[in-house]
């Protein structure tokens, strides 16, 4: 086909008239789907946004979605993944780190691994989940103060949870010498299935998380 061909292949395809989503539910479900990162509510609202803003005059749905407050996409949010859980397709709505995603269910792991060819996640040795919740717990903390509860050097388990991207260095501590502070990451929250960190004291409240020191 000629260049003059495909230009005019474009310019009918361009003209075709989709039908629009009758629901701001449909369309939140779609970006969900789409992103390649968990989407914010503030995410939605700013895409909705932008798509409206290059509406023609008479686009009153798209100006509508794009008028969607906080709230209603936090309802449009949670109609999803009760939809999901109804009808058991094996893919869930979760939220990590104030974001939200579509998964599939852990009771499918096995062969969604087998179809993905991926090899079961290594375990974490005792001692990296011991240096990993005091980390978790007591964020920002130093090398010095973890060694000071385990009594035992830390340095490789440290550093080998960091090449796992579960934690990362978020400051320096103004004790001599300056050592780094060391915290969590998304992937942490990840990992675990945790929306926020405060989600830890559920897990355990006799080990209270205390409050985030302000990092330097």
């Amino acid at each position: 086909m000629s260049m003059g061909g495909e230009a005019k292949k474009m310019a009918s395809l361009d003209d075709v008239k989709l039908p629009l989503p009758s629901s701001l539910q449909q369309v939140v479900g779609a970006l969900l789907f789409g992103a390649d990162r968990p989407l914010t509510v503030g995410d939605i609202r700013a895409c909705l946004a932008n798509v409206a803003s290059g509406a023609g005059e008479g686009d009153e749905t798209l100006k509508l979605f794009a008028e969607a407050s906080p709230r209603e996409v936090g309802d449009a949010l949670d109609a999803i993944g009760k939809e999901l859980a109804r009808t058991g397709i094996g893919i869930e709505l979760v939220e990590m780190n104030g974001g939200y995603r579509f998964q599939t269910q852990a009771c499918c792991g096995r062969w969604v691994r087998d179809l993905l060819k991926i090899d079961r996640p290594n375990r974490l040795s005792r001692p990296a989940l011991e240096t990993l919740a005091i980390i978790a717990y007591r964020q920002p903390v130093s090398k010095s103060e973890i060694e000071s509860v385990r009594g035992v050097m830390v340095d490789h388990i440290v550093k080998a949870l960091m090449e796992l991207h579960l934690i990362r260095i978020v400051g320096r501590s103004d004790l001599p010498g300056r050592p780094f502070l060391y915290g969590t990451t998304a992937t942490f929250l990840d990992h675990f299935g945790l929306k926020h960190l405060d989600d830890l004291n559920e897990l355990d409240p006799t080990l209270q998380r205390t409050t985030h020191k302000k990092e330097k």
